[in-house]
């Protein structure tokens, strides 16, 4: 079985998944998206210092939302000096257009190569490729039948070459010769057991599920909090409940004048200097989707806003570490006790490995990084039975809360909306 720190390694250093043997066994992936909250981390200004400069040239601004109202008249002249020259800044997306237009079959190559010769400045490289070079100003031989006998047809923009594609037609998909059968699903054969079924109902009684049955019941164990949370303690309905009162108070500060722009910047540098220091994953972002409070504690201490932040859970007997840990775990409790069947049908093929084959075949520089987003997900629906159990009696109140607040907290992801 491939070891999680083996991952975390070969996803830092850049290795991808055709170097390794990849276990099809189902594998826990959360050590990936671990976050120390105990780690020393460089001031705010000093990573601000460090990593707030633009590398390639002066922009004389530091972020989009903080561009200034004074006009730079030197700043203006350097632009249209780029722009006026014969040296060509490669475009940011030019691989990853390229590695689109390799992965799409050669039969679509003369329905967007035209296109792709009409617009102004496109890459030397993409205009080159085989295939795409041979259709400039060139019409598509294959019509679909629906497009076909249309009067100056030949006149159509490039733009609109896709719409001549057979394929995209559907008629194209339910023509006798691509329809490929169906295979019958076999029935399996089964004994009924009626004790099996005794016992399932003795555990879970189907009167406590009906309509109008009454709040779920908790037990003293869940009504009780939990001393010092962890990320390996017991999370009772008690600790959810404490959780849930904080939320309203933390959306407040978060609406505070410049504090969400405040808390990205922080959340930018932190992926910096992770990346620099060699702990960051191919797409370090991911980690804000599994674990989002803990992220959020990173940011709230390194913009000094730690006692502020105390204020706020103190009310509800937690330091900064304890809600960051505590909100976590009900947060992927959550997610799980929402997961309907095909929700569980995905997270297992992605644990089990199942797209491995799908992901060896992208461009060598997607993989790490398709790797890192496939298992985020696995880690994000990760929670114990018993984490699920508390939240569950809670499950309407989150509800609200999640709606109210667009689905995020302090600007992190929690759950999609439904």
């Amino acid at each position: 079985m491939l070891k999680a720190a083996a991952w975390g390694i070969a996803l830092a250093a850049g290795i991808t998944c055709s170097a390794m043997a990849v276990s099809r066994e189902a594998v826990d992936y959360t050590a990936l998206f671990a976050v120390n909250l105990d780690e020393p981390l460089p001031g705010f200004d000093e990573l601000k210092q460090c990593y707030g400069k633009n590398t390639i040239y002066d922009r004389r601004y530091e972020f989009s939302w903080n561009i200034g109202q004074k006009f730079d008249e030197v700043f203006a002249q350097t632009i249209l000096a780029y722009g006026g020259s014969d040296k060509r800044l490669k475009n940011t997306a030019e691989d990853e257009l390229v590695a689109m237009i390799e992965a799409l079959p050669p039969e679509t190559y003369p329905y967007i190569g035209p296109y792709l010769h009409t617009i102004p400045d496109m890459s030397p490289k993409i205009l080159n490729m085989p295939g795409i070079k041979e259709t400039k100003n060139k019409f598509p031989e294959r019509i679909a039948p629906e497009a076909q006998g249309i009067k100056n047809l030949e006149f159509l923009s490039p733009y609109l070459y896709y719409l001549l594609m057979p394929e995209i037609w559907p008629s194209y998909a339910y023509r006798a010769e691509n329809v490929e059968p169906k295979p019958q699903p076999k029935a399996p054969k089964l004994m009924y057991n009626q004790g099996f079924f005794d016992m399932v109902r003795a555990m879970v009684p189907p009167e406590e599920f009906y309509p109008n049955s009454g709040e779920a019941k908790v037990s003293w164990k869940q009504s009780l909090r939990t001393p010092n949370p962890s990320l390996s303690s017991n999370l009772t309905t008690a600790d959810v409940e404490a959780f849930v009162e904080t939320l309203p108070e933390v959306e407040k500060y978060a609406a505070q004048k410049g504090k969400t722009e405040e808390l990205i910047v922080a959340g930018m540098l932190v992926n910096a200097y992770e990346n620099e220091q060699g702990k960051a994953l191919p797409v370090n972002s991911v980690k804000d989707m599994v674990n989002p409070c803990q992220r959020l504690a990173q940011r709230v201490r390194l913009i000094g806003d730690e006692n502020e932040f105390m204020q706020i859970v103190g009310k509800q007997g937690m330091t900064l570490d304890e809600w960051a840990y505590t909100c976590d775990r009900v947060i992927k409790a959550y997610r799980v006790s929402n997961m309907s069947a095909s929700d569980v049908t995905a997270v297992l093929n992605y644990k089990q490995g199942v797209y491995i084959s799908s992901v060896t075949d992208l461009p060598e520089y997607l993989r790490a990084g398709q790797l890192a987003a496939m298992y985020a997900v696995v880690a994000m629906y990760s929670a114990p039975l018993s984490d699920v159990a508390a939240v569950r009696p809670l499950r309407k109140a989150l509800d609200e809360a999640w709606r109210r607040a667009d689905y995020s907290l302090a600007g992190m992801p929690v759950v999609r909306k439904l």
